[in-house]
Parts: structure tokens; C-alpha cells; sequence
């Protein structure tokens, strides 16, 4: 296919591609364990694609329906001990039929976003605007992935438009609840179509690919303390989680200092542990009414190398926390007690010698674009389409930032050429 027609098919197609992206960043499709807004959104897309979708080859269905999805082993029912709740959060797939002689590529991407904490964001006070300012548009979702989402689903648009003719099927797909440590979307489409040969996941990655992402998790530690409270308390938890808080620094220090690395490794390096909450006491001091507590709680991340055991990481986080404790002041009596509250990511590494990766170059060739490929350095859904559903994956997603935070943003133009990428390789690939 001439290069010049994909091009030409996205100038013509600009202008919707865009009100699309912005109508789809107004729709509220918040991850808010243990429930989900994304149903709103995803009916939204159900409506765009019916247009040039068959409706027999478009499927909206609920994640507890799909056959063996409780008994699956990657299926995570729980965080932080609630259990997620999938009622009205349907997935959806959409399918361009090939004449089934050929190899399948899906483009997959998830619907839910993370919240916002802030009443007003600085670029536009609304954060949820889908507004556009010097080639960015700013929106909660916008990069982590509507635009990566939907640039799939506009990758079988111009497939359709242009009546392209394939021997594998295209697919995308529209998940739900792969953030806060989500995925059991993703292993209910792994489970209900297993059988294709390649996937595209278009977490933001500024148009490299992203041949790695981390393994981890995160924890709770639990501090417990005897006596009235009050001010008649004399061990304060607070202490504790304090000691443990510089602990987990140190300890961030240690494993980064002796992480290996592949030769040709690219990539951040440096895989920060994150705190993410520490609460004692309560919120204020109103609330407080100056009562020392005796429990408290701390959230840490620690992410790690792929395919690393949820056992060795442990094992190494114990073994320094006991040798560090035994000349604590607060803590050498007993450490935290600790629990996981998310699932535990095993992580993955891409096979770059699978044949997609012949289009794939050819692809960024057409585009004139730089190939590179790289480690991501988060944690995500992708390694469900290997163990789940036996299918390589990589990673290819917009340029943007202010990724979960502030001012979210994507790179206008790196949308346009993502789609370009889904499209050339889709083009290729499934011929």
C-alpha cells in the first residue's frame, strides 16, 4: 500500500480523529475500586465503530461472563482485600475480517483512567476538557491511553474506508479496569479470543517500542500497637512507620546498586521504590482531638526487573529489612506487618525476532520515523497476552506527559502517526 494513501486518508480525517478524542476525554471513565465509569465510554465508541463496523463483528460483553475467567490463574479478584465489582464495565471488540488465510493482529488499549485530585488544572481549568493548546491536547486518560486507545479503532477505519483487502483479521479492542493494578480485562478477552498471532499495546512510549516492562507490586505495611491511646501511649506508630519510610529509601539504594542489566539494555535504569500513602491518627487535627493512635499504615511500590519472582523479591526486601531493624530504635521489637494489595506483575520481554517485527520496521520506514526500541518503566497489561493468551506483544504509544498527574497531555501529531504505524503493520503483517 502507497504510503501516500495512508497519509492522505488522515489529513482528510483529522478533524474527526480529533473531536472524537475530545468527546471521548470528556466522558468520566473512572477506575474507582471496587467499581468503574467505563461503560459510558465504551457505548460511545460502540456507536462510532457501528458505522463502519458490521454489528456481527463487534462484541460488548461483561468481564464475569466470559467462560473460565474465575478459575484462571492470572485472575486477581481483589485489592487492597474489596473485590472489584464488573457489573455494567463491559469490554469491547471490534473486528475487520480477513479471508482467514492470513495472521490476526489486535491493537488493544483500556478505557479506564485513574482520578483527579485537583478541583482545577493549570493549562485548562477543566480537567477534563479535551482542549487544545500549541499542538497538545490536554485531558485525564488523554495519554494513559484514550488517544493510544483510540488510535486503534481508527487504524480499522482507514483499513475499512480504503477497503483494504487482508488475509488475517485486525482487531481492537477496548478494555476495562487495567489501572490500579487492574488486568482482569485484558485476560477476559485473552480468554475469549486466544487465538492471535501478534498485539499492539499503545500505552504512551513516544512512538518507540516498548520491548520490556517491570515486574512488582505493592504493599501494605500494617503497624499495631498495644495500649489506651491518647496521651497515655508510649509507643507511637507514627514513629515506626517514620523509621520504616527512611528504611525503604536505603533499601531503594541497595537493590538499584546491584540490579543487572542485559548489554544492550535501553532503558531507565533506576527503578524508584515509590511511597504512595502513609496514615496514623487521621487527617487533621480536628479530627485527631490530639490522640496519639495506635495503629497506621504505609503504601509502597516496588518495581523490579521482568520475569523477577514475587519469592526472590521478598526474600532480598526481608533479609535487608531484618539486618537494618536489628539496630533500629522503633523498629528492632518487630517490623510492620505487610500484605500485597494489588496482583503481583510478572513483567514482560518481547520476542523482537517475531516476524512482526519485519513490518513493524517497515512500517516506522513508511512513516519516516526513528525505530527504536526500549524498556518501559511501568507496570501494565501486557504480559496477560503471553501467559494468558499465548500472543507477542509490544508496545507502541503517542508522545505526551504529566502521565496520572496534572495538565495530562498528548502530542497532537504523534497521534496521527501512531495510527500511520497500526495501519502500515496491520497492512503487512496480515497480507
Amino acid at each position: 500500500m502507497n504510503a501516500e494513501i495512508i497519509d492522505d486518508w488522515i489529513g482528510k480525517n483529522r478533524d474527526d480523529i480529533l473531536t472524537t478524542l475530545s468527546e471521548l476525554i470528556r466522558i468520566k471513565t473512572i477506575n474507582s475500586p471496587p467499581d468503574g465509569g467505563e461503560k459510558p465510554g465504551q457505548e460511545y465508541l460502540y456507536n462510532k465503530i457501528s458505522k463502519f463496523i458490521p454489528e456481527k463483528s463487534i462484541d460488548l460483553f461483561d468481564v464475569i461472563d466470559v467462560e473460565g475467567i474465575h478459575e484462571n490463574n492470572f485472575f486477581e479478584p481483589l485489592i487492597d482485600g474489596v473485590e472489584r465489582n464488573y457489573k455494567n464495565r463491559p469490554n469491547l471488540v471490534a473486528r475487520l475480517e480477513g479471508d482467514g488465510s492470513g495472521r490476526s493482529i489486535v491493537f488493544s488499549g483500556h478505557m479506564d483512567t485513574v482520578g483527579v485530585r485537583e478541583k482545577e488544572w493549570k493549562v485548562f481549568k477543566d480537567p477534563f476538557s479535551g482542549n487544545i493548546r500549541d499542538g497538545k491536547m490536554y485531558g485525564r486518560g488523554i495519554l494513559d491511553m484514550k488517544a493510544g486507545l483510540l488510535a486503534g479503532f481508527f487504524a480499522l477505519k482507514c483499513l475499512s474506508d480504503l477497503k483494504i483487502k487482508l488475509k488475517g483479521d485486525v482487531i481492537a479492542e477496548s478494555v476495562v479496569d487495567e489501572e490500579l493494578g487492574g488486568m482482569n480485562g485484558t485476560i477476559a478477552c485473552r480468554l475469549k479470543y486466544p487465538d492471535i498471532d501478534f498485539a499492539i499495546l499503545p500505552e504512551p512510549t513516544d512512538l518507540t517500542l516498548g520491548i520490556e516492562n517491570r515486574s512488582g507490586s505493592v504493599w501494605k505495611a500494617t503497624v499495631r500497637e498495644k495500649g489506651p491511646g491518647g496521651y497515655s501511649q508510649d509507643i507511637n506508630p507514627i514513629n515506626k512507620l517514620s523509621e520504616f519510610s527512611n528504611l525503604l529509601e536505603e533499601y531503594d539504594s541497595y537493590r538499584n546498586k546491584k540490579m543487572v542489566f542485559p548489554e544492550k539494555y535501553n532503558g531507565v535504569k533506576f527503578h524508584k521504590l515509590l511511597i504512595f500513602l502513609i496514615y496514623s491518627g487521621g487527617k487533621n487535627y480536628i479530627e485527631n482531638a490530639s490522640y496519639v493512635p495506635m495503629d497506621g499504615q504505609l503504601y509502597f511500590y516496588i518495581p523490579t526487573r521482568p520475569y523477577t519472582k514475587e519469592e526472590e523479591l521478598w526474600s532480598e526486601f526481608s533479609n535487608f529489612l531484618n539486618e537494618k531493624a536489628a539496630n533500629s530504635k522503633y523498629l528492632k521489637d518487630g517490623l510492620p506487618e505487610f500484605e500485597r494489595t494489588l496482583r503481583y506483575f510478572n513483567g514482560n520481554i518481547t520476542d523482537t525476532e517475531h516476524p512482526a517485527f519485519y513490518y513493524l520496521k517497515q512500517a516506522y520506514k513508511k512513516c519516516d520515523l526513528k525505530y527504536e526500541e526500549k524498556a518501559c518503566p511501568f507496570f501494565c497489561d501486557a504480559e496477560a497476552f503471553k501467559l494468558v493468551g499465548g500472543t507477542e506483544v509490544v508496545l507502541i504509544g503517542p508522545k505526551g506527559d504529566r502521565l496520572h498527574g496534572m495538565d495530562e497531555y498528548v502530542e497532537i501529531e504523534s497521534i496521527f502517526d501512531l495510527i500511520k504505524i497500526l495501519i502500515h503493520t496491520a497492512i503487512g503483517f496480515c497480507s
